[in-house]
């Protein structure tokens, strides 16, 4: 019995008393206690007093007995000290990024209406992470406080961690692994004492333990989940509109290709026109303009348009065109932020210089020859034709000098070129003196290092057989074969078309005609290109490099994959361009210069953006993807080169970064250990859109480059709430599945007075072992002795 308690800090003390050797209840009641009076009555029973003298000496006689029988009982006071431990409530906040997302609420006017009053303002004005932040800073957490619950916030996406502060939900995770969240919470926990656990989301989770088995775990551990919606529980329907490729640079006068994707979700069946807009320079004021529309025929999946941007921009010779692609929406369509996107995309006004060397007088090399000398005012080229008499003038640009050599030097190369063709001749026999072919092959790798570009058009006699086992070889994106025991036997009387690798995606080269459906017919089809006749074999292509063009019937390697054709590679920094055949040239028969120009003129601006993307060719800066995820770290390098076009000894570089509505700032970049000339900058983002990064010298950009941050696809692919699966893990935990503005009404479900008591130490001390006990039995038999010698009952 339990009869004084006081509680210091979180240690309790507690006194009470109890008999050690208590017989069972039932023995006392039914054996014990009726031989006391038995034997009290027995005592009495004959006695000549009256009734009510008698009741009184066996009430005494029994009384004596039961003090006799409370001593063998032993009777102890017992002191004790527990440790008191109060009920623990986890609360878990969404933080992926589908938190990001504003709700408007508009198919519930009553939901909308708590809204309003939970929110403060319109709904649609305040993201689902916005709404959680609130719910924290209210009263809950105090109310349950006051209840003597001890809380614990913490924030999941794809892994759990604690919320240290108001700034720790940013809404930025890839993905939503609520059942691994709630399980994580708990193995945390586990020799604490936690009743309840609360989350906050939008209950779509997208990996992780399946909520309603860490529900069920939940549940046989005694803890119940209370679940909190956050948005709007209509089933949505809404558009995504997602850029799949964005030109890191173009060329002035390049036409714009750009690949964009759009998810419907929410219906089956759906028309939405989508436009492309190209904007003029910030804070220009000039009003956007549209360049494409195209109308597309939505059926619940993901559907891919290529939108294209004509060659003239709205501003003439601006360094940067600035296009938005959007989306009309939906009748019921409520969330539109992502209907469009912006992308910015650099543009290059510097002349292309091209140094074409070739050994015969063969086609290809007549009509490129043409292109290079008159085709583009933007190329500026020098051609050599090795077969030529000595006094035969070789041909260049307009305002550009003869070559009456091939330039060998490192530095005559750098300076000079920007991309460089080799057809088909042995580049260690350009001269007499062999050293001289030697120097070139050794310029030409530094030329790649430094970002030039490299294009071989192979032949039937030089290149690529004469070079198989060289240094050169090593520069080239296919393998080639040095035994000459892999020839096929090729049919040459029948045109043959190659096979795009790509075609619904075809590489920024292969792009002559918008249209894909066209445009892959216009290279598989013999109605299309005139095929060719003749092909250079190679083993394949090298790791890493990309085949564009491939044999439609021959194979090789031991995969036995089709013969490339033309294949695309970097080395390292450069750019590399193999060509297996020699027939462009007859493409003209069918188009005139239509594709042959657009196809040479789309190698020559790829190869040479190596180099172009710097206005001065000695700086560069890239982002080393086009696009990152929100929670992605962004790596940006920049290569930087002196006079002498060699590494630069710096340890710093200073360059400026911009975030999407944000003034410049100016970042110091730390120089890559052991890497002289490359700097690398590290760095977290926390809002989505276009972030640019350049370099600048005296005021003037010099190198920059861009791109996009995202939300995380996993995320953005379905963003709705899921209330099934947070009225669920709420049932299966026996907690309670309500909305956000509930928090009063999940406030009754925690009842206060749940702590849990654990014993620390305990002290008995007998009772019976007192002069005050002695005392009460002397008392209870001198009262009877006394009434037994008055009333003579000897």
């Amino acid at each position: 019995m339990k009869f004084s308690f006081a509680v210091l800090g979180q240690e309790a003390q507690s006194e009470s008393w109890r008999f050690l050797e208590l017989p069972a209840s039932w023995v006392l009641a039914m054996i014990i206690l009726p031989l006391a009076f038995g034997i009290a009555y027995l005592a009495y029973r004959r006695e000549p007093v009256s009734p009510g003298i008698r009741a009184t000496l066996i009430t005494l006689r029994s009384l004596s007995f039961l003090a006799l029988l409370l001593v063998l009982f032993r009777p102890v006071r017992v002191e004790s000290r527990e440790n008191v431990e109060p009920a623990g409530v986890l609360l878990l906040v969404d933080d992926s990024a589908s938190m990001k997302r504003k709700d408007s609420y508009n198919s519930d006017p009553e939901l909308r209406r708590s809204m309003v009053d939970f929110a403060g303002q319109a709904p649609d004005q305040s993201s689902r992470s916005e709404l959680a932040a609130r719910f924290l800073e209210g009263p809950f957490l105090k109310d349950l406080e006051a209840k003597g619950y001890l809380t614990q916030q913490f924030r999941f996406s794809e892994a759990l961690s604690p919320i240290t502060g108001p700034d720790s939900l940013t809404a930025n995770g890839r993905s939503t692994h609520l059942g691994s969240a709630l399980s994580s919470a708990l193995a945390g926990q586990r020799n604490r004492h936690i009743t309840d656990v609360v989350v906050l989301s939008d209950g779509r989770f997208t990996g992780g333990i399946d909520p309603l088995e860490a529900g069920q775990a939940a549940r046989a551990a005694g803890v119940e989940v209370h679940t909190l919606l956050i948005g709007d529980p209509t089933p949505e329907i809404n558009l995504t509109l997602e850029m799949l490729d964005v030109p890191t640079g173009v060329l002035q006068g390049d036409e714009i290709s750009l690949p964009v994707r759009i998810t419907a979700l929410g219906m089956d069946d759906a028309e939405s026109e989508v436009l492309l807009e190209e904007l003029g320079p910030e804070g220009s004021g000039l009003q956007p303009r549209a360049v494409d529309r195209q109308d597309v025929q939505l059926d619940g999946s993901s559907t891919r348009v290529v939108m294209v941007a004509p060659s003239a921009g709205v501003v003439p010779d601006a360094p940067v065109r600035r296009f938005r692609v959007s989306l009309s929406p939906l009748e019921k369509e409520s969330v539109l932020d992502d209907n469009s996107v912006e992308v910015s995309i650099p543009v290059t006004s510097a002349n292309l210089r091209v140094l074409y060397v070739e050994g015969f007088p063969r086609y290809e090399y007549r009509f490129l020859r043409e292109l290079l000398r008159s085709g583009d005012e933007r190329i500026q080229a020098q051609i050599f034709l090795m077969s030529a008499t000595p006094d035969f003038p070789q041909d260049s640009s307009p305002g550009m000098a003869s070559l009456d050599r091939i330039p060998t030097d490192r530095k005559e190369l750098l300076d000079n070129y920007d991309v460089i063709i080799l057809g088909d001749l042995d580049p260690y026999r350009i001269s007499a003196d062999p050293a001289r072919g030697e120097e070139f092959v050794a310029s030409l790798r530094e030329f790649l290092e430094k970002g030039g570009g490299l294009c071989v058009i192979a032949g039937e006699y030089e290149n690529p057989r004469a070079v198989a086992g060289t240094e050169f070889a090593s520069l080239l994106p296919v393998l080639l074969d040095t035994t000459g025991s892999h020839t096929p036997n090729q049919d040459t009387e029948v045109a043959k078309n190659p096979v795009l690798s790509t075609p619904d995606a075809p590489h920024e080269i292969l792009r002559l005609h918008p249209d894909l459906a066209t445009n892959q017919a216009l290279w598989e089809s013999p109605e299309g290109l005139p095929g060719f006749l003749w092909f250079s074999p190679t083993l394949g292509a090298k790791p890493g490099s990309q085949v564009l063009l491939s044999h439609p019937k021959l194979t090789v390697g031991p995969n036995r994959e089709q013969a490339p054709i033309l294949v695309a590679g970097y080395y390292p920094s450069g750019r590399t361009l193999f060509l297996g055949m020699e027939s462009t040239w007859r493409w003209r028969k069918r188009f005139q210069n239509r594709y042959h120009h657009r196809f040479w003129l789309n190698s020559l601006r790829w190869l040479a953006l190596g180099r172009l993307r710097s206005a001065d060719r000695k700086h560069r800066i890239d982002s080393l993807e086009p696009s990152y995820r929100l929670d992605d770290t962004i790596v940006v390098e920049a290569r930087i080169l002196d006079d002498d076009y060699q590494p630069s000894e710096l340890p710093t570089l200073e360059v400026q970064w911009q975030a999407p509505g944000k003034q410049p700032e100016a970042v110091e970049v730390q120089a890559i250990e052991g890497d002289a000339g490359r700097y690398r900058l590290r760095r977290n983002v926390e809002r989505v859109g276009t972030y640019q990064v350049w370099i600048e010298q005296d005021g003037t950009r010099i190198a920059s480059t861009e791109f996009e941050v995202m939300l995380p696809s996993q995320e953005t692919r379905d963003p709705s709430p899921d209330p099934a699966t947070m009225t669920a893990l709420a049932q299966i935990s026996g907690g309670q599945a309500l909305s956000i503005t509930a928090g009063s009404t999940l406030l009754e479900a925690f009842p206060g007075d749940q702590e849990r008591r654990l014993p620390v130490a305990s002290e008995l001390t007998d009772i019976w072992d007192r002069f005050a006990t002695l005392l009460a039995a002397l008392f209870l038999f001198t009262l009877e002795w006394i009434l037994r010698k008055r009333y003579e009952l000897i």
